[in-house]
């Protein structure tokens, strides 16, 4: 059987692109932002159901994000009510509720060969949070990729979990948030 299969191979056309090569390269890069909320508030809106402060996702409007707080834990987004489809964003590798959380998984840049590992830092900071990410990237990446991955991070972070959380839209996560209204 395998003979036949290579020997249909050998008759099918050669495709006239060449594979492609590409530098293999490893980045790393940190986000620090303060949150006026102590570290289990910011912790518990940070993780679970994060559809009301994380705005990447591949469906126009995924039915849910979550980001299972335990060990072996998914961070998934599920595009439609009810279906098992969408993607699996990272995998939680490591969780020290409400004081670390580190996700493996290539986050948005899935189809490509990536590997990255965020790791979250939570500590108490004058009445508030010190959130710290600090990225490890490799693979199919160069310094342009690793500056856009680490401004996303920031945008995440510093532009819609510290506004989510500082306006307690975290306490009431199935209104709109008034921290993201024009």
């Amino acid at each position: 059987m395998m003979i036949l299969i290579l020997a249909l191979a050998a008759l099918q056309p050669a495709s006239n692109e060449a594979p492609e090569p590409y530098e293999v390269q490893g980045f790393r890069a940190s986000v620090v932002v303060n949150i006026a909320a102590e570290p289990q508030v910011v912790f518990e809106a940070a993780t679970g159901d994060i559809t009301g402060w994380w705005d990447h996702s591949f469906a126009l409007q995924p039915a849910e994000l979550v980001i299972e707080p335990r060990f072996g834990g998914r961070f998934y987004e599920r595009s439609s009510d009810g279906l098992d489809d969408g993607a699996l964003h990272a995998t939680v590798i490591y969780v020290d509720a409400p004081n670390a959380l580190r996700l493996h998984g290539p986050l948005g840049l899935s189809g490509r060969a990536v590997d990255m590992v965020s790791s979250w830092t939570l500590e108490p900071r004058d009445g508030g949070t010190r959130f710290t990410v600090d990225l490890s990237i490799n693979g199919e990446v160069d310094a342009q990729l690793a500056g856009v991955v680490r401004s996303v991070w920031v945008h995440f972070i510093e532009g819609r979990l510290k506004p989510y959380v500082e306006a307690g839209c975290h306490l009431a996560p199935d209104r709109s948030c008034p921290a993201f209204q024009p």
